[in-house]
């Protein structure tokens, strides 16, 4: 049955092939040269008939191209573009030497200067005051009251019932100033009491005071944001060898006293639950993979005419995440006499009815679009610049790049220049000490043409379940995965929940009326989990609550993964072991490929990511770790669902009729995920992977 039942296909306009035309020019030899007897291939005649039908063949393909053509030029005029390329974001971190320093918005960093690579440029979206001081330790009190060090990032905290941890953060020096800490979370904290708190004369760090006054913009750790804190005379140096309650987990205690700031976090219900810091930073500042001209670009000189378009030197424009006017950086001026005076004009969506000093921007394709207001008439829409006036751009920020913006950490170590063009005085060094993320590529002109049809189709209105998943995507391109979840209600009774019962499992409560949209970003192949930022989900959120049905309840979710387990033994030809394959070789890339394969945006059969929902074969995984046919052969392959990942506290006390719709699978050829559930490999650690050299 044709793939193609019910669809209008356009025809080709000639469907003749290099064959056809050979025949039909070989059938014309008798009509026009009948002393031509010999048809033989090897004839030069008929070779020279050969080459002719092989350029009719491909003039035929491109005329055949024009239905294709046509279509482009209908989404272009139904302003349908292809999705920009967003940029890398990456929390800066200055050092000062002896004073503070204010290093304005815009001030870049670059990667180190390579042969025959241009630098990688990031700028700062804010201003930050950098201190002479240093955070130089950090160390985790957790609920059993020993601490530790933390040494790597990100990490978790669990709280099981009403308990106490601390994150202590050592500076070197006090200082009088106010203290800005930038927090990243990996988990949103949940029922926990956050308090901030600074060593004192006292000597147990959970006794130290609160601090007066702190602007918590984290929102009591629920989300990223930036805590800022003034610090009492009070502020003492302590040593945590001194410390009278906490011990040291292993080794001995640390002997440097510090000024220690300490975020304390309670429980606040018997629940068990994880808090998850991906970093904690001082004297940063939040920098994209943007530019911003650093001088006024000219744009053109207006004739008069009615709709001008004026292209910007640099496409696209840079987005503001979670901003009333997310191209407020646009500044558009238009001037006048010699030398000319500049008058600034406003960006509008559209263009009104009527005269107004006004222009349209488009974002992707970084034109300036004018109107055709007549004053003679009072017809049109929007001002038309005077004939001879001057356009401009006083100032636009523009994507600088997508995917390679994704530089891993401590790569941003060049300090460049401010808005001025000067070098920020005071300022010793800088760096990203966590890898770019969420930087992606223009979208590739076959993946616009799928998606245009499903936004001719939704007309910018979430109904369905696809129409919440396609605009997810549409508002903004760091979305990979959007899954939506409709209400659902339970067939019949588990566990504590009886028949009729809206699900709920992991936390989503799908009563009627209800709409979760899990999405999931691209961050790159050394993410192993990629989680949305809170800004990311926040934007999704906005976007789709503009466009939503006005009863439904909206929550815009990140992933809820699925760990799984592969055992798996390899047979190693004895010819190959003796030739010098190792085993522990092929076992440590068969643990690459598991890796690679179960990537939740990377991975899956075609390599191109999981799906919410989607199970996991044996089948599929068999053929991405099969090693070559000289090495050896996989002999056994299993796989089972470990506990989810989204389970809180201890995975001993998982219990699946509480938290899902079905047990966890025990090892066998596939894993049957939930509709809400991601898959990801578990860690490293679990996989039961052995290479052995087959008996002989």
């Amino acid at each position: 049955m044709s793939a193609d039942r019910g669809r209008i296909v356009p025809p080709d306009l000639d469907d003749r092939t290099w064959q056809d035309l050979v025949d039909e020019m070989r059938a014309l030899i008798p009509a026009y040269a009948p002393q031509w007897t010999d048809h033989n291939p090897s004839d030069l005649g008929i070779t020279l008939i050969e080459l002719f039908a092989w350029l009719g063949e491909t003039v035929i393909y491109r005329l055949n191209r024009t239905p294709e053509k046509t279509y482009l030029a209908f989404l272009e005029l139904l302003g349908i573009t292809r999705d920009p390329a967003t940029p890398a974001y990456a929390p800066l971190t200055f050092a000062a030497g002896a004073g503070k320093v204010v290093v304005p918005a815009g001030t870049e960093a670059r990667t180190a200067a390579a042969e025959a690579e241009e630098p990688i440029v990031f700028e700062t979206d804010e201003d930050v005051t950098v201190l002479p001081v240093n955070l130089r330790d950090s160390l985790l009190i957790a609920a059993d009251t020993k601490y530790g060090p933390v040494s790597a990032s990100p990490y978790e905290i669990s709280l099981n019932g009403k308990v106490t941890a601390q994150i202590c953060l050592g500076f070197d020096r006090a200082t009088a100033e106010r203290i800005d800490l930038r927090v990243r979370l990996g988990r949103p904290a949940a029922d926990v009491k956050v308090t901030w708190v600074g060593s004192a004369a006292a000597t147990d760090p959970l006794a130290w005071p609160e601090i007066p006054g702190v602007a918590d913009g984290t929102g009591g750790l629920t989300h990223d944001g930036v805590a800022r804190l003034t610090l009492p005379a009070t502020w003492g140096a302590q040593r945590p060898d001194a410390w009278t309650t906490p011990k040291p987990r292993t080794g001995p205690a640390g002997t440097d006293p510090a000024f220690w700031v300490g975020i304390r976090l309670t429980g606040t219900t018997d629940a068990a639950r994880t808090v998850g810091v991906d970093r904690i930073l001082f004297n940063s500042a939040s920098a994209h993979h943007a530019r911003t001209i650093r001088t006024p670009e000219v744009l053109g000189v207006s004739t008069g005419g009615r709709f001008q378009i004026f292209p910007l030197a640099h496409r696209p424009l840079y987005r503001i995440p979670a901003s009333d006017e997310p191209y407020g950086h646009l500044v558009v001026d238009v001037g006048t006499g010699t030398p000319p005076v500049w008058e600034t004009w406003t960006r509008a969506d559209d263009l009104p009815a009527g005269p107004g000093k006004v222009y349209r921007a488009d974002p992707v394709t970084g034109e300036i679009l004018f109107g055709d207001h007549d004053e003679r008439t009072g017809q049109g829409h929007g001002s038309i610049p005077v004939a001879g006036a001057q356009v401009r751009a006083a100032r636009y920020r523009y994507v600088a790049g997508g995917a390679d913006g994704n530089v891993g950490p401590q790569r941003l170590t060049d300090v460049g220049t401010t808005p001025s063009g000067d070098l920020p005085a005071g300022i010793t060094a800088v760096t990203n000490l966590g890898a770019a993320r969420d930087g992606s590529d223009e979208e590739a002109l076959e993946d616009a043409l799928r998606r245009a049809p499903l936004q001719l189709k939704t007309r910018n209105r979430a109904i369905t379940a696809e129409d919440y998943e396609f605009l997810a995507k549409e508002a903004t391109t760091d979305v990979r995965v959007a899954r939506a979840l409709p209400p659902r209600l339970l067939d019949a009774a588990v566990g504590p929940f009886k028949a009729g019962d809206p699900w709920p499992y992991a936390g989503l409560t799908r009563s009627p009326g209800s709409v979760f949209v899990v999405v999931v970003p691209d961050q790159g192949d050394t993410v192993d989990r990629p989680v949305p930022p809170p800004e990311l989900l926040r934007e999704v959120q906005e976007y789709l609550d503009q466009r939503r049905d006005l009863s439904a309840q909206l929550r815009v979710v990140g992933p809820l993964y699925l760990p799984v387990v592969v055992e798996t033994q390899i047979f190693v030809w004895d010819a190959a072991f003796k030739a010098g394959v190792e085993l522990k070789a092929v076992e440590t890339e068969t643990r690459r490929r598991i890796k690679q394969f179960l990537h939740p945006t990377r991975g899956g059969p075609a390599g191109t990511g999981w799906e919410v929902g989607q199970p996991v074969l044996v089948s599929d995984l068999f053929r991405a770790l099969m090693p070559a046919d000289d090495v050896g052969t996989i002999a056994r392959l299993q796989i089972r669902a470990d506990v989810p990942a989204y389970h809180p506290g201890d995975p001993s006390t998982f219990a699946w009729q509480n938290e899902r719709p079905f047990p966890l699978s025990p090892p066998g050829a596939s894993v049957r995920l939930a509709d809400y559930e991601l898959a990801c490999a578990a860690a490293d650690g679990a996989h039961d992977v052995t290479a052995v050299v087959p008996p002989m």
